[in-house]
């Protein structure tokens, strides 16, 4: 079908292994940009199924290199956060509603986490369980930010009272001004 709509297939046995191992509603997307007729889904003349391929191909190595910068930058952020705000307030600073702004958004914060433990099948959670087990506080920050996504990170540090100690120290360890961008890079308004 998609050579009767005007795409050039090199290597017949090469492209079916390819659709049996990527699908044909993955590759679509690809193979969009080559179609003249986006309703009849007819091909420019000369569009070749390898380009789309390669194109499937390099997104797939982009996304390889974007995910690996962006899980580096993650453990950056992390470990500031709680490094700073531990060393600054308490091992369960992130329990304490009076260092932030919305006690609505920390209430929602510390939803998110509790979630997240519950969830967590990390030894050191579980193990942390298993010895406190009468302990009604949460694990301290080293173990119970460890677990949680970016998202309740971001919210965390975006709802840090501005005039608290520790807050510009983490923007100022990544060479940010602290009250413009912070927040908003870690994906807060």
């Amino acid at each position: 079908m998609l050579q009767q709509r005007g795409l050039i297939i090199g290597d017949h046995a090469e492209a079916i292994r390819h659709l049996n191992n990527i699908s044909y509603y993955r590759l679509a997307g690809y193979l969009l940009p080559l179609q003249a007729d986006k309703q009849a889904h007819i091909y420019k003349p000369g569009s070749c199924f390898e380009t789309a391929l390669e194109l499937y191909q390099f997104d797939q190595k982009l996304r390889v290199l974007a995910f690996d910068v962006i899980e580096r930058i993650e453990v950056s952020v992390r470990t500031r956060l709680i490094y700073t705000m531990s060393h600054n307030h308490s091992p369960w600073w992130f329990e304490e509603v009076t260092l932030f702004t919305s006690p609505e958004d920390h209430a929602e914060a510390l939803a998110s986490i509790d979630g997240e433990l519950a969830r967590s099948h990390e030894e050191f959670i579980l193990d942390h369980q298993a010895r406190y087990s009468t302990d009604v506080r949460r694990p301290p920050a080293w173990k119970t930010l460890e677990i949680v996504t970016l998202g309740t990170l971001s919210r965390l540090y975006g709802n840090i009272r501005k005039d608290l100690a520790g807050r510009d120290e983490i923007a100022a360890h990544f060479l940010v001004p602290p009250k413009q961008y912070l927040s908003g890079w870690l994906g807060l308004r």
